[in-house]
């Protein structure tokens, strides 16, 4: 079912960016150029049509992002995905752009707009269409987990705010990097000779564990090396585990309610196989699934060497958080990500930092 919303419902008294379009009066922020109210959507894929009638501009670009809230704190607006537009033509024109996206039940959902950009952009019109259980070519390829039966009876819980601003610890981790603190927290019965090691295994199983994970005969994958340590927890849950090495995804017929990679991917290197491995490996997850992966990166602190020095090719905080955001744009939630200050990090000798990167399958990939 298609139906047309009000582009500036939201604000409704705040003027666009767009000139002539929008309220009468001045908006606190110079680049808003359109917010829908916030509205439930039928649990689904749906997806948001934008058009804009006889556009001009010289210059400019217009940011389009759907946000939700409706989990957590009442203030909590949380990015679902994302597309950039740019406007700068030689004549007037058309414009239209489609975001497809995974409504939960329980949340609602909204279209804002802005520019990224120094703008003159100017156009007769702009129309917002939702149209909620679009149909796919092909059906779902990646069976439910058991796990989305308690996730509903719990409501939504997504994540995909990004940033997490208050403090972060082991027994309850987000997307987090390793501190001096955090290696403070594991047990003396989980330490072994590599701290960080002991760290990103302690991750995974927290990660597990707060994101229910517990239910019995779950099927898990285990990417690389594991400990003796982590394999017995695995297996006194009753889980139905299978290992495979790093470079070797299972085959596309293979699925698993989660993964884990406490071994983590390789800190050097090419970046853009690195995110064919992550990509390959939750592609795996069933709908429903979590995936904990970790590595190692270069903090962003001149004190240390930069990471977009010549023949330094770690992964930085930049990296993880593209990976972050092609998850979600995947159907992934994402916890939200947290970096320290340098000085609270725990670095091994080569001056890295260790992160772990959790995320939920809530969707298949979008076929747009």
């Amino acid at each position: 079912m298609m139906q047309e919303l009000d582009p500036f419902s939201y604000y409704p008294g705040h003027r666009s960016a767009i000139e002539d379009l929008g309220g009468d009066e001045p908006s606190p922020d110079p680049n808003y150029c359109f917010h829908t109210n916030y509205i439930a959507i039928r649990p689904g894929l749906a997806q948001y049509d934008l058009q804009l009638q006889q556009v001009r501009a010289t210059r400019g670009e217009l940011a389009l992002r759907i946000h939700a809230s409706g989990w957590g704190a009442a203030d909590t607006v949380s990015l679902v995905t994302g597309a950039q537009l740019d406007v700068a033509s030689t004549g007037p024109r058309d414009l239209a752009v489609s975001l497809r996206f995974y409504a939960l039940p329980g949340v609602k959902y909204a279209l804002y707009g802005y520019s990224t950009k120094d703008t003159d952009i100017t156009a007769d019109g702009l129309k917002v269409f939702l149209a909620e259980d679009v149909s796919q070519d092909t059906p779902p390829e990646a069976p439910q987990s058991v796990m989305t039966l308690s996730q509903a009876r719990q409501g939504a819980h997504s994540n995909n705010v990004l940033i997490h601003v208050v403090s972060h610890h082991l027994a309850a981790p987000v997307s987090q990097d390793c501190t001096i603190a955090q290696l403070a927290e594991i047990k003396s019965d989980q330490r072994s000779t590599n701290a960080l090691d002991d760290w990103a295994e302690a991750m995974c199983l927290n990660a597990l564990r707060i994101n229910g994970v517990t239910v019995w005969a779950l099927e898990g994958l285990l990417i690389g090396h594991g400990s003796d340590h982590l394999r017995l927890m695995l297996g006194e849950q009753g889980f139905s585990m299978r290992d495979y090495a790093p470079e070797a995804p299972p085959p596309p017929t293979v699925f698993a309610d989660f993964l884990v990679w406490p071994e983590g991917l390789p800190s050097d290197g090419d970046s853009a196989h690195r995110w064919g491995l992550i990509d390959a490996w939750f592609a795996r997850l069933k709908i429903g699934g979590i995936g904990v992966v970790t590595c190692r990166f270069r903090p962003n602190d001149p004190r240390l060497a930069p990471a977009h020095a010549e023949g330094d090719h770690h992964i930085t905080q930049n990296e993880i958080g593209k990976w972050a955001l092609l998850l979600i744009d995947k159907g992934f939630s994402v916890a939200p990500l947290a970096f320290s200050a340098t000085e609270d990090l725990a670095l091994d000798d080569a001056g890295l930092a260790r992160f772990a990167l959790i995320a939920r399958r809530v969707g298949q990939p979008l076929r747009i």
